[in-house]
């Protein structure tokens, strides 16, 4: 007998929001790159000037070869592929290795070919290119953050497994820095996450993301797979191993069968290498740029408050090494020795003290930590290789001495200026939540990390919720 209630695929008439975001972001980094490529062709020819090179063709004509290369790149570094299934919006890892892949072919054939390209148009071609693709995708996730704000492009989720594990995800996806990209509106048991049942609930609550947070064999990841193919909703499986993301993740399917490889969580030398090498580079060159402000600052604090400008203290670093962190003070000269005295008013949790109207912080000193301008000396820490630019918060050998084993971990890279708890909520999250961020990054960090976390940064200082 013929089975008659078999789920048919579903086949949408019209393109998906997914498939026209895809589209709509690979149009706006087209006319990026055509506009970068323009500026830079003006700038090294002229606005009528159309030199030609090597192989007979015009630089109007390699421009073109360039864009049109810089977008495959940028395909396959996964730019349009990944977009889709990102919460915050789209990646900015993908243009820079989409950059250095074009730059290392376009090196390759100079050589191979024997092309004379004119070094001053490619110089000022690809890093505006890169900082115009890099600018898309920022205007991108502001766009997608303000239309959270206001309640849209949220994705709702049906949880299946035991309730312990779905309340954890539920609180998992409502601690993700506001505004929320998940909504949970449905949850069921594992029992109950087959055939009809699964497909009604997915119907009525509208459902775009069913979480499977239980292990479960492969023939039934299978067919909850093909229970929901019907009504276009996505399938996501937790794992148990929360620190695991992509950076230390590969997958290999080795006779078909799934198998993820997980690197140690130090890394790589050449990483930790090239992590170095980034950080002399740009904290030097912050250094350069930005000692105008601190030096302005500087006398600010002398004409506010007696005492020195700069404020040194112990921190525990990597693999539990002392060293003297500077900040610009911002508090009394006296202010630790009253800290005893306001401990029965701390606002923070586990060993970390926090005070929101903290009476030892000066006038000048309140307007340094809302903007963290206090923080910017730190950049000579960085400089001397106590600190790096993106790590854990560094902390006070007291509340190193508080630590339970997990957050000892945080200890086995540098510290950081800035960081995922920073850029996460800073004061705001509770020792908990902050702890767990840092453990996360040190599990996972990478440079294109800390590039996105920099990034971030500067969103979080011009909206300096949290700081105090």
């Amino acid at each position: 007998m013929l089975r008659t209630d078999v789920p048919r695929a579903h086949r949408p008439d019209s393109l998906s929001v997914r498939e026209r975001n895809v589209i709509a972001l690979v149009a706006t980094d087209a006319v990026a790159v055509a506009g970068a490529l323009a500026v830079a062709h003006t700038f090294r020819f002229g606005a009528g000037g159309d030199e030609l090179f090597a192989l007979d063709i015009s630089y109007v004509v390699f421009s073109i070869i360039l864009a049109v290369a810089w977008l495959l790149a940028l395909a396959a570094s996964g730019a349009y592929l990944t977009w889709p299934k990102r919460l915050e919006g789209p990646s900015y890892g993908a243009p820079i290795r989409a950059t250095v892949k074009l730059v290392a072919t376009l090196a390759v054939a100079s050589l191979a070919l024997q092309l004379d390209l004119s070094r001053a148009y490619l110089a000022f071609a690809i890093p505006l290119g890169l900082l115009a693709l890099l600018v898309v995708r920022l205007v991108c996730r502001a766009w997608i953050y303000g239309h959270r704000t206001r309640g849209r492009y949220i994705r709702r989720a049906l949880v299946v497994g035991t309730p312990e594990r779905v309340s954890e995800l539920a609180h998992a996806f409502a601690e993700r820095a506001a505004p929320v990209a998940v909504d949970v509106v449905a949850t069921t048991g594992i029992e109950n996450a087959k055939g009809s049942h699964l497909r009604s609930l997915v119907a009525e609550h509208r459902v775009d993301i069913v979480v499977l947070t239980e292990e479960r064999e492969g023939a039934n990841v299978r067919q909850l797979l093909w229970d929901i193919e019907g009504v276009g909703a996505v399938v996501w499986l937790s794992t148990d191993v929360p620190e695991l993301a992509a950076p230390r993740a590969a997958y290999h399917p080795i006779e078909r069968l799934p198998i993820i490889e997980v690197e140690p969580a130090d890394r790589s030398i050449s990483r930790r290498r090239a992590k170095r090498a980034f950080d002399i580079v740009l904290s030097a060159i912050a250094l350069v740029i930005l000692l105008p402000v601190i030096l302005f600052v500087a006398l600010l604090i002398k004409l506010d408050s007696p005492g020195p400008v700069f404020f040194r203290q112990s921190r525990i670093g990597r693999d539990g090494e002392t060293f003297g962190i500077v900040k610009l003070r911002t508090m009394r000269v006296n202010a630790e020795a009253e800290l005893a005295g306001l401990l029965d008013r701390n606002e923070g949790a586990g060993p970390l003290f926090k005070m929101k109207d903290d009476p030892r912080v000066t006038r000048v000193g309140g307007f340094l930590r809302r903007t963290s301008i206090d923080e910017l000396p730190q950049l000579w820490n960085v400089l001397k290789g106590d600190m790096s630019l993106v790590g854990p918060r560094p902390p006070l050998p007291s509340e190193v001495a508080e630590y339970d084993d997990p957050s000892h971990r945080r200890l086995i890279v540098k510290p950081g200026m800035t960081g995922l708890w920073q850029v996460s909520g800073r004061s705001d999250l509770t020792w908990e939540q902050g702890v767990r961020l840092d453990l996360f990054y040190v599990e996972n960090w990478s440079v294109p990390g800390d590039i996105r976390i920099l990034i971030q940064t500067v969103g979080v200082v011009l909206r300096p919720n949290g700081a105090y």
